[in-house]
């Protein structure tokens, strides 16, 4: 599989098409940012000037490990999306952390069920309202927008080279279900190539108002 690693670069474009910042612009627009699945660190080195304190997050130890070398993040923790909600303070006590911008660029594909990642995102972002950004391969079914009648579609599939495509109506049910509104979407965006063909998916920007409940 050969992958587009313009997908960093992309979604920070996007991002900034979304909220109305200049691309070429060095401002810092957002206080207190997440990487999900950020690997070796492109993705964050792609917003790192955007935000002012930057944790990655990867379940890799290696991967964890390289990030933190590059010198991009704040704050490095191996484990899943969960793990950034808390935070340890001085007394070394346990505590609820927030965040205004959370992006994962290439982690959905790795996922099945987003349902918890979204309910993470939320959660990390409802104290002050923000905004999440993503990339999502998509089944090609744009003949049929919503859900169909067979209740036991999980709204995604894994692909023959081992990766999750989710279903338009299973992202907007998300979407609907955890209070999300859609600042940004552009489809048709070329993610990856796989045997010589490029696969299309999407770039989207969220954004959850402050102090909303489910």
């Amino acid at each position: 599989i050969k992958f587009s690693y313009n997908i960093p670069k992309l979604l920070r474009e996007t991002v900034c098409q979304a909220l109305g910042h200049e691309e070429s612009n060095q401002q810092v627009w957002a206080e207190r940012a997440v990487d999900l699945g950020c690997g070796s660190g492109q993705s964050g080195a792609q917003f790192r000037q955007c935000v002012k304190h930057l944790t990655g997050v990867d379940l890799s130890p290696e991967m964890a490990e390289e990030a933190r070398e590059g010198g991009c993040y704040d704050r490095i923790i191996v484990g899943d999306a969960e793990c950034v909600l808390h935070e340890n303070n001085q007394e070394g006590q346990e505590g609820r952390t927030w965040y205004d911008f959370i992006f994962a660029c290439d982690l959905f594909p790795y996922v099945g069920d987003l349902r918890p990642i979204f309910q993470t995102v939320r959660k990390g972002l409802e104290s002050k309202g923000g905004t999440v950004a993503f990339s999502v391969e998509l089944l090609d079914e744009s003949l049929n927008e919503s859900r169909e009648e067979d209740e036991a579609d999980p709204g995604f599939v894994m692909q023959s080279c081992a990766r999750f495509a989710h279903k338009r109506w299973y992202m907007a049910e998300l979407r609907k279900e955890f209070g999300f509104h859609e600042l940004l979407r552009k489809e048709s965006t070329v993610l990856r190539q796989h045997r010589g063909k490029d696969v299309l998916g999407a770039l989207v920007v969220l954004e959850l108002p402050p102090s909303q409940n489910v």
